[in-house]
């Protein structure tokens, strides 16, 4: 959907209402202008009627056009009365060679016991381009007036939203792990102080709840680190203790891998923790290609012991970006790729043109593209997985505008990274 300012909006939807009473208003004028000036002359020609009549009488029926004021009628004997009838008609001035439009009077009289047709006409008086001329030169007028209505309401409008906009750029500066609450201008509109209050008030609690939340998360992880470590170095020193049975170190060896699985699971969420409040705020250009070739060198071990048959075709591609975030990223989307593979697979990456692929085979069958990203989602029972990796990697894409799509053909799963900002 297309977006669009609200003074914007507000100045083109009084436009379109002005433009169309406008329209509404000519309609109107031309009508009413238009039986005015027929009106007036069906009057004159009524009272030329009167006039020609009485004279026809005082004359004893013989009437000479040069005794008349008015030479513009002719009288003829009738049949019958004859209704008054105006009417417009079209006379042919051979002075303009043209057809002009006159109006016509159609009426009968009686004198001396007969019945004479009387008909008189009157030029229309150009009624049509005077009636034209008033409507252009008001059209003028009005339009000028709507060009000055127009930009009178955006200068007070935009006067009048000032303190709306303000409250817009103090939001998109708050931030709530370092704002307790947003300061805002008193105004005289009664509508936006209410708004500012209400957002004063819901910025402190969202402060208020954030710390509240950052505070527990370090508390209980710093917490849980110091006896998993204890735990974790108990262990590891009863384990070698040449005491104990085979059945006794088994044991052991499982309580120390669950114990190291909990400490790296608790790692994960305070990534997670930490990505949702937005704390790795500090941005700077990244070499992905680098940040690759180095991420590859942790996982020599997993491609010689699986024999994987590595691919790369890298280029140059840098980012504005966290350098923390975008090595987990890359890191967690790597490992999946060895961390899934089978014995002989491959694994391909290409990087270029601001975007990433890794592709690697697997027994799997295509994943849920529905499930794939969702925390704790795993396909598989593969111990070194938390189904974590790929809920922080959508994240941060998310957090970057960047765009992770997921694809599978036969055996070989593949995942795309676009760096283009999804504006």
């Amino acid at each position: 959907m297309k977006q669009i300012k609200l003074l914007t909006l507000i100045s083109r939807n009084y436009m379109l209402a002005f433009l169309a009473l406008l329209i509404i208003f000519f309609g109107l004028f031309y009508f009413i202008m238009r039986m005015e000036v027929l009106y007036s002359i069906d009057e004159i020609l009524f009272n030329r009627k009167n006039n020609i009549v009485k004279q026809f009488e005082g004359s004893n029926g013989r009437v000479r056009y040069e005794e008349f004021q008015f030479t513009d009628f002719k009288i003829t004997p009738a049949g019958g009365i004859v209704k008054d009838t105006y009417s417009d008609t079209l006379i042919y001035e051979p002075t303009d060679q043209e057809y002009d439009e006159y109006r016509k009077l159609v009426t009968s009289f009686s004198y001396g016991g007969k019945i004479y047709r009387l008909e008189i006409v009157k030029a229309h008086l150009e009624s049509d381009e005077i009636i034209s001329t008033i409507l252009m030169s008001l059209t003028l007028m009005f339009l000028l007036m709507a060009l000055v209505f127009y930009f009178i309401t955006k200068f007070f409008a935009r006067r009048i939203w000032k303190p709306f906009h303000g409250t817009l750029t103090t939001l998109n500066t708050f931030e709530p792990d370092k704002s307790e609450s947003i300061p805002f201008q008193s105004s005289r509109i009664v509508e936006f102080n209410s708004l500012n209050k209400s957002i004063h008030e819901l910025t402190a609690r969202v402060h208020k709840t954030f710390v509240s939340q950052k505070q527990f998360l370090e508390n209980a992880s710093h917490e849980m680190q110091t006896p998993l470590a204890i735990i974790q170095n108990q262990l590891e020193l009863l384990i070698t203790d040449p005491g104990l049975t085979e059945n006794q170190s088994g044991n052991i060896s499982r309580i120390l891998d669950s114990a190291q699985r909990i400490t790296r699971l608790n790692k994960a969420l305070q990534l997670i923790s930490k990505i949702e409040n937005a704390q790795f705020i500090d941005v700077e250009k990244c070499n992905l290609k680098t940040t690759v070739e180095r991420i590859l060198t942790y996982f020599d071990g997993q491609q010689e012991n699986l024999k994987i048959a590595l691919g790369l075709d890298l280029r140059d591609v840098v980012v504005d970006t966290n350098s923390i975030l975008v090595e987990v990223l890359l890191t967690n989307l790597i490992k999946n790729a060895f961390l899934h593979n089978i014995l002989n697979g491959k694994v391909e990456i290409m990087l270029g043109d601001n975007k990433l692929s890794i592709s690697n085979t697997s027994e799997q069958t295509e994943l849920p593209k529905d499930k794939i990203f969702q925390r704790f989602f795993k396909q598989g029972n593969n111990k070194e997985s938390w189904g974590l990796g790929l809920a922080i990697s959508k994240r941060i894409c998310e957090l970057n505008s960047w765009r992770l799509f997921y694809s599978a053909s036969e055996a070989e799963h593949t995942f795309y990274v676009d760096f283009k900002p999804n504006n």
